[in-house]
């Protein structure tokens, strides 16, 4: 299929980001078990206990979303990038590059791609998922937030200070048992 580039609008800036995503995208299901070389990515606080990372469709071009455990995503690390493991083609985890970055908003959009993310860096620190760039000063590299239809967002804030109205703090871990649960 030959990619389109479509807009979404995200709720953090009034500037469109371009997505790209197949004319019809095709979901690929998510296996049921882990696949080698995958974990789990999930919250484990209220109000999004065991939502797990994922794409709606499961696995295609879209928005960062945390949703049931029968739909997860399958991810790991690799050179900085967060890589779905069971999409075809990979798809990649991207954010939103604030226009202003010595001063950007308190969220910044996270969308799945099928090219790799150019803005900031992602790793592990234990078992939690962060995100850093140089160019945007952060208190906490692990803070995310959960907001409108579950689309996840970079916190740039100070985490369960202030947070936006609609949206929860969250942390996001990996998780490697064999299957996604509850």
């Amino acid at each position: 299929m030959k990619p389109t580039i479509i807009a979404a609008l995200f709720a953090s800036t009034a500037l469109a980001t371009p997505v790209a995503q197949a004319d019809k995208p095709i979901s690929t299901p998510s296996p049921t078990t882990l696949v080698s070389g995958a974990l789990w990515i999930r919250a484990v606080t209220s109000p999004n206990y065991h939502k797990y990372l994922q794409t709606k469709p499961a696995n295609v071009p879209g928005t960062a979303v945390l949703d049931s455990h029968t739909t997860a995503g399958q991810f790991n690390i690799e050179g900085g990038q967060l890589v779905n493991k069971v999409s075809n083609p990979p798809l990649y985890l991207w954010v939103e590059e604030p226009a202003d970055k010595a001063n950007p908003p308190r969220t910044l959009a996270t969308y799945f791609n099928t090219t790799k993310n150019p803005f900031g860096t992602f790793a592990w620190q234990g078992d939690a998922l962060t995100w850093s760039v140089p160019s945007v000063k952060r208190q906490n590299v692990g803070a995310w937030l959960v907001c409108k239809n579950q689309a996840l967002f970079i916190n740039t804030g100070a985490y369960s200070y202030q947070t936006p109205a609609g949206c929860a703090d969250q942390t996001i871990h990996y998780y490697n048992d064999k299957t996604a649960n509850n």
